[in-house]
């Protein structure tokens, strides 16, 4: 069998698996959870018997509907911030703008990085798929293109709304499919799990993600033994200014707490403001910095990083 054959074999077998896993999170989301507080939180089966219980005229719509309202009642209500993963459940459409300089001056633009739409699928369970991102390096035809499909599945284990205990703690596993379009890019799949923590005080609140990433194939360029954000923000009415600290070593330096791929990153995030009863939408503006040389050479020196959520 050739090496595309046996990478594409290893694919489809890491695929199933990775499916089988997350056939089993959503299985287990119909079933009471045990590790909520008592208390004023309900447990997923109490989602479940809500919606069943509701009249018989009411539709499937409505009935997920009022899941998902549910679902995020009975967590912390944290602004989402531009890199570091909030651990709640979000029912969202995102999509972001890098403007990144790189170490020798050049430019890179990365519209949509990676987001999209995310929809409660399950009382514990979000699932987001990606729009279409795309990757502009003036004059270097070879770094531009699309990239490929960015696929997530969040699995909340532990939640307190904010006048509880204040705190999410989850599980995720993201995917990039190998179907982009940029000649340099290579034709492998892209898994990052990750464990997310949030926990607030007050309007005060500190998150932090630490993970892995791995390929079917090149992992010296495309895995990373350590992947972690942390977060501070503190909100006052529609302003939460935010600081975080953001770090992806690459495998020939592993250094979780050091360079390539330390950045800090200062930003503003501006809403929720309402646009109907259900539906509403916040922005946020930030300027990552690299802290050394080491991740100019290897990353980019800054990048100027605006998005935008709708929520519904």
């Amino acid at each position: 069998m050739s090496a595309q054959g046996n990478r594409s074999a290893a694919s489809l077998r890491l695929l199933l698996l990775v499916s089988g896993w997350i056939l089993a999170l959503c299985s287990r989301s119909a079933h009471a959870d045990p590790i909520f507080y008592p208390g004023e939180e309900i447990a997923a089966q109490d989602l479940v018997e809500s919606m069943n219980d509701q009249s018989p005229g009411t539709s499937w719509f409505e009935q997920w509907y009022h899941m998902t309202a549910e679902t995020k009642q009975r967590q912390a209500n944290w602004m989402t911030p531009l890199v570091t993963t909030t651990a709640r459940l979000e029912q969202r459409i995102r999509y972001d703008v890098y403007d990144e300089t790189k170490g020798n001056g050049n430019k890179e633009y990365n519209f949509g990085s990676g987001k999209g739409v995310s929809l409660i699928v399950t009382p514990t369970d979000e699932f987001t798929f990606s729009l279409p991102n795309y990757i502009d390096e003036p004059g270097v035809p070879s770094a531009t293109g699309f990239q490929g499909e960015v696929l997530q599945l969040r699995h909340r284990l532990m939640a307190s709304p904010e006048n509880q205990k204040n705190y999410v703690f989850s599980v995720q596993l993201a995917a990039l499919t190998p179907t982009g379009l940029i000649p340099d890019k290579q034709d492998h799949w892209v898994w990052t799990p990750m464990i997310l923590f949030g926990k607030g005080w007050g309007n005060f609140t500190f998150m932090i993600n630490l993970g892995t990433q791995w390929a079917d194939g090149d992992n010296q360029q495309l895995s990373a033994p350590i992947i972690w954000n942390a977060a501070f923000e503190y909100r006052f009415g529609y302003i939460t200014p935010c600081v975080e600290l953001n770090s992806q070593p690459s495998v020939t330096r592993f250094l979780a707490f050091g360079s390539p791929g330390l950045f800090v990153t200062p930003e503003l995030l501006i809403g929720r403001f309402p646009m109907t009863e259900d539906i509403r939408y916040y922005f946020g503006i930030g300027y990552q910095i690299a802290l050394d040389h080491a991740t100019i050479e290897s990353k980019y020196a800054n990048a100027l990083i605006a998005k935008f959520h709708i929520l519904f």
